[in-house]
């Protein structure tokens, strides 16, 4: 920890020796650099690496995992970590955990009639198919990571008939979120906090969260019934066919009849369901695009319409929309969401030479309520995009394929499901594991990873699939993560803000400190992830809960609870953000729906807290 101090010490007496000083100086120069030894220049590198590790997350510019990266290898390099302090931490059963859940959860997605179990056979009301969608979300992501909730039940809610996704997919988002406090496996962010909790003497069982985690989930429950539909309302009447509005790439064919002929005459302005947007011709892009203006060869035309229509832009001769395949292999359409730190994100679809990676053609794009401009190819992608999607045979099968895209239309014909006797056994094997976990008979990671030993042993989920899905760039984040929390506890700055809030709750009742923590953790998580966010505020709970001659616990729930309530930004957790686009969600959204759910949480959360550990 102090190797950065020594090296600096050994600098400073280097260079004032050097240089010709009086013997009073050189004393002067020998005590500053012995100075340099109380830890205070430690200090200062491990708050500059925290704050610069705050400002790359929060500028978005860079991925998660290679900030975490970044900051790891400064905290090695530095020696600010012991290396084999740090490396011992990479195996901690937190993360074993967690691995093991992606690799279960990837097989639990297998199973068939997903969407049965969420909204039944029959037909219900817009109140009826919420309460029980919910319902179902909450309990699977209670042993089930959120993110592999959203992206198996988004696809879905996206396609009911009766209600309109806009309604379905951001209370899936924050439900998943609050069902996660269920158990102490279901978020990321519980689990680090209970491992380094066991780490220090204290355990954690699943009724120290069950029981605030059930007032949290009823409270977030209730709220979203309740408030989401009178929130999440449709904008205007006209706008309920805009879902499916999209960005349409379409090339003049060679010989054809458009050439020559001016727009109107072409009677390409006066489309039911599609509007010319622009016209490119070489490096010009002509926006707006007059009436009398003439086609000619290699012109490209952007179209903005309703992609349920496209048939209409089909049917004009000479015409060729982008991207669509050959009319012997007319093949599958898909739309698909892109992930979260896909390859494709910030890169054009000719970067990444999108048709030989995925065997699909890209026909159209959609960003949000934004306004793309140019030719379909030279879009810079972002995480969370929907794209139309014409696949080739192969298009399902591809390995890079889930780590890159959520296929929203998951009920396809040829789905991949489990057959029904893998599908009994796997359910079989998920009870065991849930019994053990809740009983704690065996530890949790030992479990999970003996469940996910199970699941690639029974071919349940393939090695190859195994390896495709393997979350290196998850596990990356939570070794930074749980070194973040050893800086912050070493460097004495988790003892400073300990301290801050000791001072500032000093005569008050404990619920007050509480209440600062779990304020503390959650102002974290907006800065950093949620893992991170509990594991930076974890000692400072610790430290707190020991100023104050409080039992530990209900400070270290607190920690777990405020770590995961990111509610309010849309990118402060990723789920919020897989749904933005599918669902047609803006800032305000997020910002009405979410201050009023995050209200209900930490209502609910902070109560529980008190009345159960206080």
């Amino acid at each position: 920890m102090y190797k950065a101090a020594k090296l600096n010490r050994f600098a400073l007496e280097s260079i004032c020796f050097a240089i010709p000083l009086t013997r009073g100086q050189r004393g002067t120069a020998k005590m500053l650099a012995d100075g340099l030894d109380t830890g205070w220049l430690t200090t200062g590198l491990s708050l500059v690496s925290i704050l610069a590790l705050a400002v790359a997350l929060g500028s978005g510019r860079w991925p998660a995992a290679r900030i975490f990266a970044s900051f790891t290898a400064f905290v090695l390099l530095t020696g600010l970590i012991d290396f084999g302090t740090a490396m011992s931490r990479i195996t901690s059963p937190a993360i074993i955990a967690v691995t093991a859940l992606v690799i279960i959860s990837a097989a639990l997605s297998k199973l068939p009639g997903i969407s049965t179990v969420l909204f039944g056979r029959k037909k219900r009301g817009p109140k009826l198919t919420l309460i029980r969608f919910l319902g179902s979300a909450a309990l699977a992501s209670a042993v089930t990571p959120n993110t592999a909730v959203v992206g198996a039940l988004m696809g879905p809610a996206s396609r009911r008939p009766d209600m309109p996704a806009h309604r379905l997919l951001l209370p899936l988002s924050y439900m998943s979120l609050a069902g996660g406090m269920l158990t102490p496996f279901g978020t990321s962010a519980s689990l680090m906090v209970t491992g380094e909790a066991a780490a220090r003497g204290v355990n954690l069982n699943v009724l120290d969260f069950l029981l605030p985690g059930l007032c949290v989930v009823v409270l977030v429950y209730l709220t979203l019934i309740l408030v989401s539909p009178l929130l999440l309302t449709p904008r205007e009447k006209k706008d309920e066919a805009e879902d499916e509005i999209f960005y349409v790439e379409a090339r003049i064919d060679e010989g054809s009849p458009l050439i020559g002929r001016s727009v109107a005459k072409n009677q390409l302005r006066h489309l039911d369901s599609f509007f010319l947007a622009e016209l490119i011709r070489g490096d010009r892009v002509i926006t707006p695009v007059s009436p009398v203006q003439h086609i000619q060869q290699g012109d490209r035309l952007i179209f903005v319409g309703n992609i349920n229509h496209i048939d209409e832009l089909r049917g004009i001769k000479g015409l060729t929309i982008e991207g669509s395949p050959r009319s012997d292999a007319p093949g599958e359409i898909y739309h698909a969401v892109i992930a979260i730190n896909s390859v494709m994100d910030g890169k054009t679809l000719s970067e990444i030479d999108f048709r030989a990676r995925f065997d699909a053609s890209v026909l159209a794009v959609r960003r949000g309520d934004e306004r793309l401009s140019g030719k379909l190819g030279d879009i810079r992608l972002r995480s969370g995009d929907v794209l139309i999607l014409a696949a080739g045979p192969d298009f399902r099968s591809r390995e890079n394929l889930r780590a890159n895209l959520h296929i929203l239309d998951v009920d396809n014909p040829n789905p991949v499901t489990l057959p029904t006797r893998d599908s009994w056994l796997l359910l079989g094997a998920f009870g065991v594991f849930l019994a053990l976990a809740l009983t704690q008979i065996i530890p949790f990671a030992a479990t999970a990873l003996g469940l996910a030993a199970l699941v690639i042993g029974m071919n349940w989920v393939s090695p190859r699939e195994t390896r495709r899905i393997f979350p290196f760039d998850l596990v990356i984040i939570l070794w930074g993560a749980i070194l973040l929390s050893l800086l912050v506890q070493q460097s004495g700055l988790a003892g400073l803000a300990a301290g801050a809030i000791a001072d500032l709750t000093l005569g008050l009742p404990p619920f007050v400190a509480l209440a600062a923590i779990f304020f503390f953790a959650w102002v974290m998580t907006e800065l950093f992830s949620n893992a991170s966010a509990a594991l930076t505020a974890f000692p400072v709970a610790m430290d707190t809960a020991l100023r104050l001659d409080q039992a530990p616990e209900a400070f270290i729930l607190a920690t777990a609870f405020g770590a995961s309530a990111s509610f309010l930004l849309p990118f402060g957790y990723q789920t919020h953000l897989m749904v933005m686009t599918p669902g047609r969600y803006r800032l305000t959204d997020y910002l009405r729906l979410g201050a009023v759910v995050f209200t209900a949480y930490a209502v609910g959360a902070l109560i529980a807290l008190t009345l159960i550990h206080l």
